[in-house]
């Protein structure tokens, strides 16, 4: 008998996914918003809150830990079974359809708005509408005075897309050993080997970034591999779980599902502390292992209890209807907040950084409500008509589980870009 009602493999739905989106779609909101207004990341000084805030870029890692784990699920599942990985085309064309159409949407409305200089210049414009503007430094368009653009958290959309192009083939490498061996073994030790090299890359290239002020090199997916391979471990884990009737790991994750989310508000401590390094100063290399390191244990310990023990208090805490909602329409409030930031600034006629605290807790459930409301008609309008039309195309079953993480948000690209 196995010991979980609720499936952990490679299909079903896992609906605290869903509400962990929201939750981290939210606190990127918070974040920039604090940016925007000048409590955080405040170029002219830190704020006493700085640290603490500037830290809620972890829900970036947060949406890559989950990204990895529903889309590499159906690829564990499949080698595990002996049968054919998930067809490539329709992987394809539906992580297209789930990111491009919306985002495009934004970045023509915020070029229109506020960069209209942008349409004129082809090839640039031809790298952002195409999700390579992380491989360019100056491409998003934004100014000294206003360091952050309408659509400046898009820079993790880039990387994201990065793995989508990358999982087919690293789900090909580990499907032989997979489906030989019948266990995780060889797949998490792949995962560990290749996300200690992705770990050295960002400790390596954070003084490098600094001090060339080549800040895009921080985004690209090498630094971040390690935090979409940890997602892709606990898919393994979840798809030989079922299998097999159980695991260790899953049986002390539903043991003590509060302990992992204890550990992560520990991880956030130490990511708050002077052991991770300052927001607005570059790290030495011994605060960017501690920081990467520190980064892991949080994106970890959220996701942990919400996909191997999915009946578990926390999971059922993010599956309430509300919660739920949020994240399925979580996308479009990762897409239009800092939109709906940029709007609100310039009709109070405030420059970036002048509002304060006062500016802040008057714009939050503002801009909560009207990127809220922005989310619901791209979801409504935009992406659900799509997913629909994609789902008609693609012949059952279903080539790949959930809607990884399309509203990954991160921290706003400028000068504290190490933030990731």
């Amino acid at each position: 008998m196995q010991e979980q009602s609720t499936p952990l493999g490679g299909r079903g739905h896992v609906p605290g996914t869903d509400g962990l989106r929201a939750v981290a779609a939210l606190m990127v909101l918070v974040l920039h918003l604090a940016g925007w207004t000048g409590i955080a990341f405040d170029p002219r000084g830190a704020a006493p809150a700085a640290d603490v805030l500037s830290r809620l870029a972890v829900a970036v890692h947060v949406f890559f830990v989950i990204s990895g784990f529903l889309l590499y699920r159906p690829y564990a599942a499949a080698a595990l079974a002996g049968r054919a990985a998930p067809p490539v085309r329709a992987y394809y064309r539906s992580r297209f359809l789930r990111i491009w159409p919306a985002y495009t949407l934004l970045v023509l409305v915020s070029l229109v708005c506020f960069h209209r200089e942008v349409l004129t210049e082809a090839p640039r414009l031809l790298r952002i509408l195409t999700l390579q503007h992380i491989y360019a430094d100056g491409d998003f368009p934004h100014t000294r005075a206003e360091p952050w653009s309408a659509f400046s958290q898009t820079w993790s959309l880039g990387t994201e897309v990065s793995f989508y192009l990358l999982l087919p083939l690293l789900a090909l490498l580990l499907h032989r050993a997979t489906a030989v061996r019948r266990g995780p073994g060889p797949v998490l030790a792949a995962f560990v080997l290749a996300g200690v090299l992705s770990l050295l890359w960002q400790v390596a290239l954070s003084a490098f970034a600094a001090a060339h002020e080549a800040p895009t090199l921080m985004w690209w997916l090498p630094g971040y591999l390690v935090f979409f391979l940890a997602g892709m471990g606990l898919g393994a884990v979840a798809v030989h779980a079922e299998a097999a009737g159980g695991s260790p790991v899953v049986r002390l994750v539903r043991r003590f599902p509060l302990s992992c989310w204890g550990v992560a508000l520990a991880g956030y401590a130490v990511l708050a502390s002077p052991l991770a390094g300052g927001h607005m100063t570059p790290p030495s290399p011994a605060q960017a292992v501690v920081e990467s390191l520190a980064y892991l244990v949080v994106s970890g310990g959220l996701v942990l209890p919400v996909v191997l023990a999915p009946d578990s208090g926390p999971a059922r805490l993010l599956s309430r209807p509300v919660v739920t909602w949020l994240g399925r329409i979580s996308y479009g409030i990762f897409l239009w907040h800092m939109f709906v930031m940029a709007v609100a600034l310039r009709v109070a006629g405030l420059e970036w950084g002048e509002a304060g605290l006062t500016g802040f807790l008057v714009l939050l459930p503002l801009t909560a409500a009207v990127s809220v409301l922005l989310a619901w008609l791209s979801f409504r309008y935009v992406e659900e008509p799509l997913r629909r039309w994609n789902r008609r195309r693609t012949a059952p079953p279903a080539t790949c589980s959930g809607d990884a993480a399309s509203g990954a948000g991160g921290a706003a690209p400028s000068r504290v870009a190490r933030t990731r």
